[in-house]
């Protein structure tokens, strides 16, 4: 091998010379030292560099360790540590020493929205809970949702509207409630200043300037998010004025002290809103993850690759699964409790780059089961979601010109949209095969 890379190298250089007038003789026995070196430096360089990436491979590799059934005496330790609270309590007595509460879902799940739509009227009776925050609604149609959900009657259509024109895809039934829920309680509520204010903390989704070829259109769009919004407008409307707030939003946006991999051990530092937030008033906020099936410890890889199917793992050794089958019914607990706070996840997304993987207290400061896995179902499909031709061409101008070219009927952007997809695949998820 090594005597036909040097042969290679000196007719190249040969090859290079001889094009700009300057033959060269490579028959001295310097020349050829020179060349060998050169030679045996670049195979030792890509041999270096193809060791580190065996040795990064190996260390992300979970060799050692496998997740077992627990014994029934682990089962009762657990089950005698659960916070005595029901979940509802739990959140409600966060608000006793911290001023926002995150509450982070992985997306799509009734029973999560279920939870949440519970927690609103039970945090203005037992705490005077006035703000309720979400990351599926865009800043810019707050005057919109205010009047949605303080009205004498109850506005579906603008409600759609406003969740349609901030995510054009985000088609869902049990969020749309979320209005609902607080328009209701609102109307029990005889004094304005009292009635509780529906936070829009997110900008409207446009794929056709996220995704612009012209670089300027593309890098200014993408500087504002839902990650950098959010803090400023908590600290205008919620810390500057002495309010405390429920903020409901997709688990990643939600993490404080936990930073996740990216790849080659580098971490997302201070990207999400919780990190922000928690940077600059970290006694007032608390995390907390409602619990569903993980992303799997590869995939970045996958994500790379152009993998779509994701075999999703149980978290945390699947110890709150076993628990919950254990005590049936819903529970919550803090991560610092001695009894969970050293439980470690091996196999999912967030333990890449961490051999031993993560700890529960590192990851979070509280989490909450609020139903087995495999009772969980997937959210429901709006079915007025685009009622006529007029709101198909408001969709259609934040689209890519060529696909928006593509659609002439309501029925034809649903297709596009698929949220039939996302059904099947929260199922898919929620039906893992259990091993105890």
């Amino acid at each position: 091998m090594m005597p036909v890379l040097v042969t290679g190298i000196i007719a190249g250089a040969s090859s290079f010379a001889y094009l700009l007038g300057c033959p060269l003789s490579f028959h001295t026995k310097p020349m050829k030292r020179t060349i060998k070196t050169i030679a045996k430096s670049i195979l030792l360089l890509i041999g270096t560099i193809i060791c580190l990436l065996f040795l990064y491979v190996l260390f992300n590799l979970d060799l050692f360790h496998r997740t077992k059934p627990l014994p029934a005496a682990d089962l009762r330790t657990y089950a005698a540590a659960i916070d005595s609270k029901d979940p509802l309590q739990y959140v409600a007595e966060k608000f006793n020493t911290h001023d926002v509460v995150f509450l982070g879902e992985l997306h799509k799940r009734q029973q999560d929205l279920a939870f949440f739509k519970d927690l609103i009227p039970y945090l203005y009776q037992a705490k005077g809970i006035k703000m309720i925050g979400w990351e599926f609604g865009a800043a810019e149609y707050q005057q919109a949702a205010d009047s949605v959900v303080t009205a004498a009657e109850f506005d579906r259509a603008k409600a759609i509207t406003i969740m349609r024109n901030s995510m054009y895809s985000w088609c869902f039934e049990d969020y749309l409630e979320v209005f609902r829920t607080i328009w209701q309680l609102n109307s029990t509520i005889p004094q304005d200043s009292n009635k509780v204010r529906f936070l829009q903390l997110n900008i409207s989704f446009k794929p056709k300037s996220w995704n612009s070829p012209d670089d300027s259109i593309r890098l200014q769009t993408r500087k504002i998010n839902f990650d950098n919004l959010l803090p400023g407008i908590i600290e205008k409307e919620v810390i500057a004025r002495n309010q405390k707030i429920l903020i409901y939003c997709g688990l990643h946006h939600s993490l404080t002290r936990f930073k996740t991999a990216k790849l080659f051990f580098a971490k997302d530092t201070d990207g999400r809103a919780g990190q922000r937030l928690y940077g600059k008033y970290p006694e007032k906020i608390f995390q907390i993850c409602l619990l569903s099936p993980f992303l799997p410890r590869w995939t970045l890889y996958k994500e790379m690759t152009g993998h779509k199917q994701y075999d999703y793992v149980y978290p945390f050794d699947a110890v709150f699964n076993q628990l919950y089958d254990t005590i049936k019914k819903p529970f919550a607990v803090d991560a610092a409790n001695p009894a969970f706070a050293g439980l470690k996840d091996y196999n999912s997304f967030y333990a890449f780059d961490r051999f031993n993987g993560i700890q529960l207290r590192e990851f979070c400061d509280g989490v909450i089961m609020p139903a087995g896995f495999d009772q969980v179902q997937p959210v429901v499909i709006i079915p007025d979601w685009v009622p006529n031709t007029a709101a198909l061409e408001e969709i259609k101008k934040v689209l890519p010109e060529e696909e928006a070219r593509q659609l002439h009927s309501p029925q034809e952007l649903m297709k596009y949209i698929n949220p039939d997809a996302d059904q099947e695949q929260i199922r898919r998820l929620h039906s893992q095969q259990k091993f105890w």
